[in-house]
C-alpha cells in the first residue's frame, strides 16, 4: 500500500503491520521496519499485557489516493488505523480492548530512523528541558538513558506535559529533515522520547496515554503529524508554532496584553538565590550567615548597585518544616515576624522576594532534620490521598529520595487541592511575590496514579493534566499578581498558570547541545529565569574550565531568560546550587560585569525583543569554538559566541551576538542587503553592508544587529 505527495512516498505493508519505506526524495527515513503500533493493556490485577501490529491479524484494509485504513485483531484488543496525506502525513488510531481489560497506552506511529547521528550530520531535536539537539546516542544513553514511564515515577521521564515541554521532535540534517508532532489542543498526556531498538535504528516514540476505564474504547482525539522540511532546528519548531498559532486557546495571553503580571516582571530583576540553613541539600540544617533573613540585605544592596538592577531574592531551605519536604512549608523557619522584616525591607527598595517549594508530594520523614508526619499520616488515613501503583500498592516516591521519604499526592484529590491552596494563601498573605511552587514536578507535571478508588480512570491519562490545570487555575485566580513557577520551564499545558519558572537547560550538557525550543514557541507569553543550575558541577569541571559560568549566563540571556546568581552564605557568587567539589570560586568581578552588561540590554534597548518579543530564525554567524572540561567525559564544545534573533511587537528584527569571553572576539555575518545597523550597548550605531561583515565584540558584552 502506498501514499505519495510531492516527492514524499510512504509504503505500508498492511499484512505485516509495518512501514516499509518513508522517503522524501532525499533520504530513506526507515532504518528497520518495526511494528506500526504497540499497545499496553492492564488486567484487573494490574498486570501489563501487550499487542503489536506485526503479531496481530490484519482483518480489513482499504486504500485510496490519499488514505490508508486497516483493522487488526489480537488476543487482547482490536485496533483500527488511518493514515492520511495532503501536505503532510496524519496518523489516527482507535483501540477496542477486551471487556475485562483497560487500554493503558499506545505507541503510534512507530518510526525507527537510521542510527546515524553525528555532530555535523543528523541530529534529533527534543523538547527536553527547554530544548536539546542530540548528536550522539552513546552520550545520551550514558548520561540520561531512556526511562520507561511507570510508577513510582521519576521526574526526568520523557513525558509531555512535563520535563518535555513541547509535543514534537525532529530528526534532521542541513539537507533534509523529518518532523513528528502531536497536534493536540487538549494537552493529553503522552510520551515524547526516543531510543535505540533491538532491531537497529532509533525509534521516535509518541506514546499516547489513553486514560480509559475497563473495556472502554480509545479513539485518539488528535492526529500525530509527520512532515518533511529542510533547514535547522528553528525550521522544525516553525512547523509546530504555525499549528500552535492557528489553534491556541484564549488563555495564552501575550505579555504585552497580560494585565495579571506584576510591575517587576517587566523590569528584569536579577534572581539571587541562596539557602538560609546549611550550605547544600544534605548538610546539617543549622542556620547560616544568611539568617536571620535581614542579614542578606547588605548583599542585596551591594548587588543592586554593582549589577545596576533590581533584585529578586529566591530563598532555599526557608521552610519551617524541612527543606524540600512537601506539601507543608509554613510557617517559615524562624517565624513569620523575621521573614516579614525582610520582605518589608526588600519592598521598600523596590526589590521582591520569592521562595522555593517542593510540589505535590507527601513527606513522611525528612532525611536532613527531625521533621516527621507518620502519626498524622496514620491518624488521617492519608494513604487514600496518595498515588498508587498498577497493583494498588503504595510505594515510596522516587522524587528527592536523598532529602526525604514519602509519597506522591494524587492531583485529583480534594485533599491535595485544599492543602496546596492553604499553603499558598499563607505565603501570599505574608507578602511573598513569587512562589516556585512545583520544584520536583518538572514542567508542572503530577505523577502517575493507578488508584481504583479516586474517581479517575485507573491508568494515566488526560485526567491528570486536567486535574493539575484545575489546581493551578484555582490557585492563580486567588493570588492577585503573585507569580508561580515550577522546576524546568512550564510545559505548554501549564504555561498560562506558571509564568516564571526555573529553567534547567544545564541538564542538557550531558544530553546534547542546548537550544531554546521552548522560547521559540512560547516566549512572547512568558519569561523564565536561569534557575539555580543544580547539577552543573556534577558534569562541568569548574576548576579547569571556569569560563563555563560565563557561557551559561550568556546562553540564558540569548534564550530570553532573566539571569540568576547563586550565592554562598557569605554573599559570594558560586558556580551553581549544591556545589561541593570545586576548590575555587568564579571571578566575582567578571561575573558581575557580564550580568550587568547583559541585563542592561534586557531592561533598556533590547526590552521589546527580549521581554515581549517573538523568537525567530536569524543569520548564521561564523566564529570560534570554545572547549570546556567536563568531569569524566570528553570536553564540551560550544560556540565562542551565542546568538539569538527576535521580532518585536513593532515588527522590527533584531539579532543579539553575545561575547561571554574575557577577551574580544570577532565574528562574520552575511547580510542580504544594506538595511541593517549594528547597535552597541552605549547606543552608538554603525551601518552594515550587504554581503560579509566582520565585527568585533568586546569582552563580556553584546552587540545587536537590527532592521527596522
Amino acid at each position: 500500500m502506498k501514499l505519495s505527495y510531492k516527492d514524499v512516498s510512504l509504503i505500508f505493508d498492511a499484512d505485516k503491520g509495518k512501514i516499509i519505506s518513508l522517503n522524501d526524495g532525499k533520504k530513506e527515513y526507515i532504518s528497520t521496519p518495526v511494528s506500526l503500533f504497540k499497545i499496553s493493556l492492564r488486567n484487573e490485577n494490574g498486570e501489563q499485557l501487550f499487542e503489536e501490529s506485526e503479531t496481530m491479524k490484519m482483518t480489513a484494509s482499504s486504500e485510496t489516493e490519499n488514505q490508508i485504513t486497516a483493522r487488526y485483531d489480537g488476543d487482547f484488543c482490536t485496533a483500527e488505523i488511518k493514515i492520511e496525506t495532503d501536505d503532510k502525513i496524519s496518523w489516527f488510531i482507535k483501540i477496542k480492548p477486551r471487556k475485562d481489560l483497560i487500554a493503558e497506552w499506545v505507541n503510534y506511529p512507530q518510526i525507527a530512523v537510521p542510527d546515524d547521528l553525528s555532530e555535523d550530520g543528523y541530529n534529533i531535536l527534543w523538547g527536553f528541558n527547554e530544548g536539546v539537539l542530540v548528536d550522539s546516542m552513546e552520550e545520551r544513553e550514558l548520561n540520561f538513558a531512556y526511562i520507561e514511564p511507570e510508577y513510582p515515577s521519576k521526574g526526568l521521564m520523557g513525558l509531555y506535559p512535563a520535563v518535555v515541554e513541547t509535543q514534537f521532535m525532529a530528526y534532521f540534517s542541513k539537507e533534509s529533515g523529518l518532523y513528528i508532532g502531536a497536534h493536540d489542543i487538549e494537552d493529553c498526556l503522552k510520551g515524547v522520547d526516543f531510543y535505540r531498538t533491538d532491531k537497529g535504528g532509533i525509534l521516535l516514540e509518541i506514546r499516547n496515554f489513553c486514560g480509559c476505564r475497563t473495556g472502554e474504547e480509545y479513539c485518539m482525539p488528535y492526529p500525530v503529524v509527520v512532515q518533511f522540511f529542510k533547514g535547522q532546528w528553528q525550521d522544525a519548531a516553525e512547523i509546530y508554532r504555525k499549528w500552535f498559532d492557528e489553534n491556541k486557546k484564549d488563555d495564552y495571553v501575550p505579555i504585552l496584553k497580560n494585565k495579571k503580571l506584576p510591575e517587576w516582571y517587566g523590569e528584569s530583576p536579577v534572581v539571587i538565590t541562596y539557602p538560609v540553613r546549611g550550605t547544600h541539600d544534605m548538610d546539617i540544617m543549622t542556620p547560616n550567615a544568611m539568617f536571620p533573613y535581614i542579614n542578606a540585605m547588605k548583599h542585596v544592596e551591594r548587588l543592586e548597585k554593582e549589577l545596576e538592577s533590581r533584585i529578586l531574592v529566591l530563598l532555599m531551605h526557608w521552610e519551617g518544616t524541612a527543606p524540600w519536604a512537601p506539601p507543608y512549608v509554613w510557617p517559615p523557619f524562624g517565624g513569620e515576624d523575621e521573614l516579614k522584616k525582610f520582605i518589608d525591607a526588600l519592598h521598600e527598595r523596590g526589590d521582591v522576594l520569592g521562595v522555593y517549594c517542593s510540589g505535590i508530594g507527601w513527606t513522611v520523614k525528612s532525611n536532613v532534620d527531625d521533621y516527621e508526619t507518620s502519626e498524622q499520616f496514620e491518624r488521617e488515613n492519608l494513604k487514600e490521598e496518595m498515588c498508587l501503583s498498577p497493583k494498588q500498592t503504595l510505594p515510596y516516591s522516587n522524587i528527592c529520595t536523598n532529602q526525604r521519604v514519602g509519597y506522591d499526592l494524587c492531583p485529583s484529590r480534594k485533599f491535595t487541592v485544599d492543602t496546596l491552596t492553604d499553603q499558598v494563601e499563607k505565603m501570599v498573605g505574608a507578602g511573598i511575590d513569587y512562589i516556585q511552587l512545583l520544584d520536583q514536578n518538572h514542567g508542572g507535571t503530577p505523577y502517575f496514579c493507578y488508584s481504583k478508588n479516586h474517581g479517575h480512570p485507573p491508568v494515566p491519562g488526560k485526567w491528570q493534566v486536567d486535574a493539575m490545570k484545575e489546581i493551578l487555575s484555582g490557585i492563580t485566580a486567588k493570588s492577585g499578581k503573585v507569580l508561580f513557577g515550577c522546576e524546568s520551564a512550564a510545559a505548554e499545558a501549564y504555561a498560562p498558570y506558571l509564568l516564571f519558572s526555573d529553567n534547567r537547560f544545564e541538564l542538557n550538557y550531558v544530553v546534547g547541545k542546548q537550544v531554546p525550543v521552548y522560547a521559540y514557541i512560547l516566549h512572547e507569553y512568558l519569561n523564565n529565569f536561569m534557575g539555580n543550575q543544580v547539577c552543573a558541577g556534577i558534569w562541568l569541571d569548574h576548576d579547569n574550565a571556569p569560563g563555563n559560568i560565563y557561557e551559561r549566563i550568556a546562553y540564558s540571556f540569548s534564550a530570553g531568560d532573566m539571569l540568576t546568581l547563586v550565592l554562598d552564605q557569605f554573599g559570594e557568587i558560586t558556580w551553581n546550587w549544591g556545589e561541593l567539589t570545586t576548590t575555587t570560586m568564579p571571578s566575582q568581578e567578571n561575573v558581575k560585569i557580564l550580568v550587568r552588561n547583559l541585563n542592561s540590554w534586557r531592561r533598556g534597548y533590547g526590552k521589546k525583543y527580549l521581554h515581549t518579543g517573538r523568537m525567530t530564525k536569524g543569520f548564521e554567524i561564523e566564529c570560534g569554538v570554545n572547549e570546556f572540561a567536563r568531569v569524566d567525559l570528553p570536553s564540551l564544545k560550544r560556540s565562542a559566541l551565542h546568538t539569538s534573533s527576535w521580532i518585536s511587537h513593532e515588527n522590527t528584527f533584531g539579532q543579539f551576538v553575545i561575547n561571554y569571553n574575557d577577551r574580544a572576539e570577532k565574528f562574520s555575518v552575511t547580510l542580504p542587503d544594506d538595511g541593517y545597523k549594528l547597535v552597541f550597548a552605549n547606543g552608538t550605531r554603525k551601518e552594515l553592508n550587504a554581503g560579509v561583515n566582520t565585527i568585533s565584540i568586546e569582552a563580556f558584552s553584546a552587540v545587536f544587529i537590527e532592521r527596522k
